[in-house]
């Protein structure tokens, strides 16, 4: 089955409006993404129904409980009721801690899926024992920077990003920042070089 947070970052990259439908237990519910942010949410619940920032969360929350996911072309105009675009999206997964530290396939996943947007950024990664940084520009990874907490070595470049792919296992936290200043490129790595490092990853 098709992973929110998969769908949902291609949906936020597409210029066509969607609506994504996804069915739990207890109820249906609805993401409304529109001009790359997601505009409205509902979730009704067999009591209650929770709409927007409240429906958006208690969905995420809940995913592993997801029993369909579906997405299709938003036909009807909605009310931009949240204007909750990509950066804010990381905000709340990392706010509601939707992912939990050691989940190797998701982090694989999501810097996989950043390649694929339109727009610059750094994304600030953390870890009990390093701290690093991925610039992503035009759709390629490059430049990187690593700081190594125990030994306080700092690497930068393409050994810095072979030392974060060495120890995705560990990052807690990734958190988007857009990249207002130029970056000169030191190396780059599109969407299948990052792929074949991520599966060819060297002792560190």
């Amino acid at each position: 089955m098709l992973e929110i947070e998969k769908v949902l970052f291609l949906a936020l990259k597409a210029f066509h409006p969607w609506e994504i439908c996804v069915k739990l237990p207890d109820g249906k519910g609805s993401i409304y993404v529109e001009n790359r942010m997601i505009v409205a949410a509902t979730l009704k619940k067999e009591n209650k129904t929770l709409k927007d920032f409240e429906a958006f969360k208690e969905i995420i929350k809940r995913k592993k409980e997801i029993e369909k996911l579906d997405i299709f072309p938003l036909k009807n105009k909605i009310e931009n009721r949240m204007a909750c675009d990509i950066y804010c999206v990381m905000q709340i997964l990392e706010e509601i801690e939707a992912v939990s530290p050691g989940e190797k396939s998701w982090i694989e996943e999501f810097l996989l899926n950043l390649i694929s947007l339109d727009t610059n950024w750094i994304i600030n990664l953390h870890s009990a024992t390093f701290k690093g940084k991925l610039y992503l520009k035009n759709r390629k990874y490059i430049d990187a920077y690593f700081l190594d907490k125990l030994t306080k070595k700092i690497y930068t470049g393409k050994e810095a990003l072979q030392k974060i792919i060495n120890h995705r296992d560990e990052i807690q936290t990734a958190e988007l920042q857009p990249m207002k200043e130029e970056c000169a490129e030191k190396f780059s790595a599109g969407f299948m070089e990052f792929f074949e490092l991520l599966n060819n990853e060297q002792v560190s």
